[in-house]
């Protein structure tokens, strides 16, 4: 794997680590969501091939569209 690529997948496990709210914060619930979301996805991207990236990346677009058209009902 390319230093690049390493580099790349170190990026987003940091950004795991620093979008993992603590249980006992009182935060809005759709940030929290997002959070989730980001997470997951990024967690996705972490073990699939680096290929896959755009997939996860259009999986979290997806998600976040499908929220923004359930606000505003």
């Amino acid at each position: 794997m390319s230093s690049e690529a390493e580099a790349l997948r170190d990026l987003l496990r940091v950004v795991v680590e620093a979008l993992t709210l603590p249980s006992d914060v009182n935060t809005d619930r759709r940030i929290v969501d997002r959070a989730m979301w980001v997470q997951v996805t990024v967690k996705g991207a972490l073990k699939d091939a680096p290929e896959d990236l755009a997939w996860n990346a259009e999986y979290l677009r997806r998600k976040l569209t499908q929220e923004e058209a359930k606000r505003a009902r």
